[in-house]
């Protein structure tokens, strides 16, 4: 007959099998959960994500889009014939933010034209663009009192008489844009902007001014 040393020893052993039995249990259960997820079709994964992205950046005003929808319209924006554009991009949270009047007020300590056919252009004391400024959103202007919650600074450096000069203001607006509208301030792929970007886009504005300047000569 057991004594009670062996008979505890039983019951012990038995519920150490079925703790072990019950991790088994649970261990294959989770993998099968796991099998599950891992099976949905990439494909459907990857269309989602092309049709989210497609939905994003369909909003935004792209710059070979941009030239094709309105080249007819506005055809005296640097932006439409430019090769080698020089692009600061500004970003709100706020859908409403820009507009002709949010922009005008803004750009009150600088001198400045708001176009007729929609967009804001800063000239030299001879009436040359410098840079300009538009809706970066379809329809790219601000006719109509059309609002955005993205706009570009576009320099030319091809068309800009002191493209240094340009660059140095155009930075200067766009800070104080971004930090009028408390706004991200990005590059021209959307990036949010650096010190050391901004050094590589002035250096790339003097290097056209040389080039200008080289083949003055």
């Amino acid at each position: 007959m057991l004594n009670l040393a062996e008979i505890l020893t039983i019951i012990i052993g038995l519920l150490l099998a079925l703790v072990f039995v019950d991790g088994i249990r649970r261990s294959i259960k989770n993998r099968k959960n796991k099998l599950k997820v891992d099976l949905v079709p990439s494909e459907k994964l990857e269309k989602e994500e092309f049709d989210e992205s497609e939905d994003i950046s369909g909003q935004l005003v792209d710059e070979n889009e941009f030239l094709s929808d309105v080249t007819e319209s506005i055809e005296d924006i640097p932006i439409l014939k430019g090769h080698n554009l020089i692009i600061f991009n500004l970003c709100s949270k706020d859908l409403e933010t820009f507009s002709c009047s949010s922009l005008s007020k803004s750009l009150s300590s600088y001198s400045f034209l708001f176009e007729d056919k929609g967009f804001f252009t800063f000239r030299d004391n001879t009436e040359k663009i410098l840079f300009s400024l538009i809706n970066a959103k379809k329809p790219g202007n601000f006719l109509e009192d059309i609002t955005s919650s993205d706009i570009a600074l576009v320099l030319d450096p091809g068309k800009s008489p002191k493209v240094v000069e340009s660059f140095d203001l155009m930075f200067s607006v766009a800070q104080s844009l971004s930090e009028n509208f408390s706004c991200s301030l990005l590059d021209e792929n959307r990036n949010l902007l650096t010190k050391q970007m901004v050094e590589h886009m002035r250096n790339e504005s003097q290097e056209f001014q040389r080039q200008r300047l080289a083949n003055a000569s």
